[in-house]
């Protein structure tokens, strides 16, 4: 699996979760539902925002494309 995978499947699992506990408790009322939805989106927007996509480029780098683009 690559690593770039990883925090879309635990965002898919964590929304998968979230609906199945509130499909088991019989939430049926509407605050409930804008509840699930925010507690289904909200965290794993945020872990897709904070992962780390790996290191910054190291500055021999960015020089070395801006030296090739000329």
């Amino acid at each position: 699996m690559a690593s770039f995978s990883v925090p879309w499947w635990i965002s898919a699992v964590w929304g998968s979760l979230t609906l199945l506990t509130f499909l088991a408790l019989d939430a049926s009322s509407l605050r409930s539902w804008v509840l699930a939805t925010t507690i289904g989106i909200v965290p794993p927007v945020v872990l897709l925002r904070l992962w780390s996509s790996g290191p910054p480029p190291t500055v021999a780098e960015v020089l070395h494309t801006t030296e090739v683009g000329r």
